[in-house]
């Protein structure tokens, strides 16, 4: 019987023997290959100091905003409690104490990196949403049957004697099912076995679970991480497209890379230039409109909602702090109080959401969503 009272209908296989080659190290790829980590040196610090301790907890929960590097941090981690295996300080070697471990590095030649990155490391078991290939997007739960998978792999005994670890990303997305199925694993963890779970939202995970787990909360990466990232990311683009991709996506390197994909500065541009003056140009609404509502426009379309949400929730916080409008916006919200400001974020947050939920006409969704700027 499993967790949840049923069967288990096929036993977790070890993929020991699977390809040891893994594909080159893509400096922007999944986590599980990624090695280069920005920003977040003194949680990385803490995370070597629990290790060096030997007081390792069961359950971690990497806590913050979309897009920041909680999931490559958890597999930076992972590939090196997989490299190191179990560490007690208590315990001396013939050969001397080796010194404590300084830096989660592991070479991305190294097999165990290779086994992690390729999915064939038999002490490894990682799961997320998955993508709904018919509708084209990710679904929106970490679905039941992967979490059922957790406890029988924690239980097993570690093919190399050191660490059994799962990740679970998205873990904020569980339904209750499954997240008291995980609480069962945190009130009997097996013996040298951890989970991370990487939250967006932690606190929709339940009480329970909080509390048995240690959380590391992860702050929004600084500009200067963030300009290097960009630059690796995107070497050839300009010095004022990156400021402007910095401050659209507060400090989620996540979210810059879609702005940049989706070619969001040319989208504010666009923007920028109908909202200059103190009263709407409606054919050049219509146009854009337009634009957004044709065959493959969802990232121009997404861009454009991310931008006319950002550029409303910068101008209603000048406004509260007393001080003028971003440029752009001078003219068009210089009579608007922050009353009217507060009002029109609400109203469009409202209109958004119930396109998406009545998945209404996208061009009807951004005239409307002008109609509610000039009301």
């Amino acid at each position: 019987m499993d967790l949840f009272g049923d069967d288990i209908e096929e036993e977790i296989e070890d993929v020991e023997e699977a390809a040891e080659a893994a594909p080159p190290e893509n400096t922007f790829s999944h986590p599980r290959t990624m090695s280069l980590m920005l920003g977040h040196a003194e949680i990385e610090k803490r995370l070597l100091e629990t290790y060096n301790s030997g007081r390792m907890p069961h359950a971690l929960v990497f806590a913050g905003p979309k897009g920041i590097g909680k999931a490559t941090m958890a597999y930076r981690f992972a590939r090196f409690l997989l490299k190191n295996g179990i560490h007690d300080p208590n315990q001396s070697s013939m050969f001397g104490d080796a010194p404590p471990a300084a830096s989660l590095d592991v070479n991305p030649a190294d097999p165990v990196a290779r086994r992690l990155a390729s999915g064939g490391h038999a002490d490894f078991f990682s799961t997320e949403k998955k993508f709904d290939e018919d509708k084209g997007v990710y679904k929106d739960t970490l679905e039941v049957a992967e979490i059922r998978k957790i406890a029988p792999f924690l239980r097993m005994t570690s093919s190399e004697g050191g660490w059994r670890i799962v990740i679970a990303d998205d873990a904020d997305s569980m339904t209750r099912s499954a997240q008291n199925g995980i609480l069962k694993i945190l009130e009997e963890p097996p013996r040298n076995s951890l989970l991370i779970l990487v939250a967006h939202r932690a606190g929709s995970l339940i009480p329970t679970i909080r509390s048995r787990a240690r959380f590391i909360n992860f702050l929004p990466l600084d500009n200067a991480a963030m300009k290097e990232l960009i630059g690796k990311h995107s070497p050839n683009l300009s010095t004022k497209d990156t400021e402007t991709i910095i401050r659209l996506s507060e400090g989620s390197f996540g979210k810059a890379t879609q702005y940049i994909e989706s070619g969001i500065t040319d989208t504010l541009t666009t923007i920028t230039q109908m909202l200059k003056q103190d009263t709407l140009q409606w054919v050049s609404v219509h146009k854009l409109a337009d634009s957004l509502s044709g065959p493959g426009s969802d990232p121009s379309y997404n861009a454009f909602r991310e931008i006319l949400d950002w550029t409303l929730r910068q101008a209603t916080r000048a406004r509260a702090r007393g001080e003028a409008p971003p440029v752009p916006l001078q003219d068009f919200l210089k009579n608007s109080s922050l009353e009217e400001l507060l009002k029109i974020c609400e109203n469009l947050e409202d209109h958004f959401g119930r396109s998406d939920a009545a998945n209404l006409d996208r061009r009807q969704t951004v005239l409307g969503a002008f109609s509610l700027l000039a009301a």
